[in-house]
This record gives structure tokens, sequence and C-alpha cells, in this order.
């Protein structure tokens, strides 16, 4: 017998005889393809399909509010600061979080050698280390605020080992599930006032939204001023294609411009 790890699963649910049950000769067709192509009810899919992202009023929305609640209660510092981070510097919520191999330091954020700007480095999927551009409107508006509400010199040391996100309690860097319940609760917080501003259907979007959209949001935004190959690098994608595939389709948005331009 063999297990699922020795299918391949394909878009249509449906897995493939493995290649080696062929070369072995245990069987001599793939009759799961067959499968596949004779089932009247199997649809292929290869629709493109954008990243979801916030418009830009949906955005601003985000920053007035969670600005206003931070102005009116220090708590939501954090919260402002976590949502900032992940939508402006491309992150993925795991990437704030502190790991069993790794824990987020303040002196992760350093003047890169060029004397051009400053950077985060960071440790992302499959243990693997990028560095990450950083605004200067991030360094005075995002990381400045933030750290000055903990008591802190608006830039970081470059020996200073403070987490980025401590627990207001213990101290301890936060884990991935506490980094989770701050980006659910500021979410809930822009919810709130968009309910209370009639935008029912702006909210709902919200409420149907994940912490990936922020990062989906900063990477089509950049669109306009980063190339293809900075913005692979920014998002930490082992290949410029996937990038492309993602969030530039190309070929989709040739096809849809030239498409609107035909004649009746």
């Amino acid at each position: 017998m063999w297990s699922t790890e020795d299918y391949v699963f394909l878009e249509g649910k449906i897995p493939r005889t493995p290649k080696w049950l062929i070369d072995a000769e245990l069987v001599m067709r793939n009759y799961l393809a067959d499968a596949k192509k004779n089932c009247k009810y199997l649809i292929k899919v290869k629709i493109y399909q954008p990243p979801h992202t916030f418009d830009d009023e949906v955005w601003e929305t985000f920053i007035q509010c969670l600005t206003v609640a931070a102005d009116e209660n220090p708590k939501f510092e954090i919260h402002r600061f976590v949502v900032l981070s992940l939508k402006v510097l491309f992150l993925r919520i795991s990437e704030l979080s502190s790991r069993d191999y790794y824990t987020p330091l303040f002196n992760h954020f350093r003047p890169d050698p060029s004397n051009e700007g400053w950077v985060l480095h960071v440790v992302g999927k499959g243990k693997k280390e990028r560095v990450v551009t950083v605004p200067d409107s991030y360094i005075e508006n995002v990381l400045g605020r933030y750290r000055e509400s903990m008591d802190l010199a608006p830039l970081p040391r470059i020996d200073e080992d403070t987490p980025i996100l401590p627990s207001m309690k213990t101290g301890k860097p936060l884990k991935q599930d506490s980094v989770n319940n701050i980006v659910e609760e500021a979410f809930d917080l822009v919810i709130s006032t968009l309910m209370k501003s009639g935008k029912k259907q702006q909210a709902l979007d919200i409420a149907g939204a994940s912490s990936h959209w922020l990062r989906h949001t900063g990477a089509t935004q950049a669109l306009d001023e980063l190339n293809e190959t900075m913005l692979a690098e920014e998002l930490g994608h082992a290949s410029v294609k996937t990038t492309v595939e993602i969030y530039v389709a190309p070929a989709h948005r040739d096809r849809i411009r030239k498409g609107s331009q035909r004649k009746l």
C-alpha cells in the first residue's frame, strides 16, 4: 500500500497515478488521468485570480481608525504597529512572531551599509533570511512612534536585543497566536468604524479578510514603484515568476485591455 503522500493532487482534486507505479509495471497506465478526462462533473479552472487586497479608501480607514484608537488608549499602539508593518513591509504574520528558532528583535532594523536608508532583516518561509527595505515615512510615523510608546528611543541601536513584539504582561516575545489576536482586534476596530459610518459592505469585506490581505495590499500598491525583480526580493519569492503570476499577470491585463477595445 502507499500513502496519500505518494500522490500529487491536482486542481481538480483527483490524484494522478504515481510515476513509480508505472515504472515498476504495477499498473500499465494512468487510470486516474482517464477518469479525470472523462468525468462529466469535473470543471477545469484556469482563470486568473487576483490577490485579495483592500482598496485605498479602506486602507485609509485602517490608518485613521488605528491612529485614533492609539491616541485615545496606548494599548492600541501595538495594534497600529503590527497592521502597518504587515502592509508597508510586505510581511507575513509569522515573520513578526517569535518561533523556536528565531525571535524578531529591534536590532533587526538597521541602516543599510549603503547609507541609502533603513532595512529590516527577516527570517521567512523555509527559514530563509531576506532584507526588506524600510520607507522613511515608516521610520518616522510607525517605528519611532511605537518605540516611544514603550519608553524607548525612536531609533533602535545595533546592539539592542529587545523583542519587537513583547507581551505587555510578561515582556516575553509574542507567539503567532497572540499576534493573530492583535490583528483580529485591529480588524474589529475598523469594522466597527465602518459600520457606524454606514459602510456595511466594506465592513463585511473586512470581516471575511485575513492578515495576508495586508501583505497583498502593500505589494499591489508597490507595483508602480518597484520593478518585478525588486518586488520579488521584498516579498521573499524564490522566483520572479511567482511574483508576476500573483501580482502582475501581464498577459491577463493585456488581454482585458485589448478585449475592451474590440469593435461592435
